[in-house]
């Protein structure tokens, strides 16, 4: 069963699919997009280093601001998509992530829902360990990461990831350009790699670290691989 701070952040995706973008929702809110980012993706507390929940108070004043009933945010409201069986909806978003030279981040809004079969899913979840609120799929555009991963790939991200905690294949913007890239923890530095061995390597110095914002790490390819 899920958990009511699940079911709120659920909750929170269908609201930003109802206004278009997590900015016009920030806008009807009276919040900021990061704001909005913080409770869909549970965001780490600087000071505790645990995952941040939704208050019930700031759950009531969401339900106000978009005109839903008191307590709409606790309950699951499942969409029609949802009723079809042994499929999951996931969220797919336009991040325009680039896996060549790298691309401006142009948008980070909520294009649709794509049903997933649910035993991949499941096989994520398990692998992986995290929550299915936390799941997107992002289409990669360019080819450095070939073979692994190749132009127009849908990829399976892990929204709930902002660090680099540990070597793997993530979805990040530095500076302001979006890349997936496989990167591997240095003793000083963070080496960023392509699996196309026509890109050279380059590193992100402790200096560089504030152009540095990690949007999720990548879990599953769609042809089926775990990255």
């Amino acid at each position: 069963m899920a958990t009511n701070d699940e079911i709120r952040r659920q909750n929170l995706a269908l609201l930003i699919t109802e206004h278009g973008t997590a900015a016009s929702l920030a806008a009807v809110l009276e919040r900021t997009p990061a704001q909005i980012s913080q409770w869909l993706n549970q965001s780490k507390d600087s000071k505790t280093g645990k995952p941040r929940g939704m208050r019930p108070d700031s759950a009531r004043y969401i339900e106000k601001r978009c005109g839903k009933d008191r307590g709409w945010m606790d309950e699951p409201h499942p969409t029609s998509d949802e009723t079809t069986k042994g499929f999951v909806v996931l969220p797919s978003f336009d991040l325009k992530a680039a896996a060549g030279q790298g691309r401006y981040l142009e948008a980070q809004q909520r294009v649709g829902s794509v049903q997933v079969c649910q035993d991949i899913v499941m096989r994520i979840l398990r692998n992986s360990g995290t929550a299915l609120a936390s799941l997107a799929l992002v289409t990669v555009a360019g080819d450095s990461m070939e073979p692994t991963i190749r132009d127009g790939d849908i990829v399976v991200i892990d929204r709930s990831v902002h660090t680099i905690d540990r070597d793997g294949v993530y979805l990040f913007t530095f500076g302001q350009e979006t890349f997936i890239k496989r990167i591997q923890r240095m003793p000083k530095t963070l080496s960023v790699n392509s699996d196309n061995e026509l890109y050279k390597s380059w590193e992100i110095k402790p200096n560089e670290a504030t152009e540095l914002h990690v949007h999720g790490r990548v879990l599953w390819g769609w042809l089926g691989k775990e990255l």
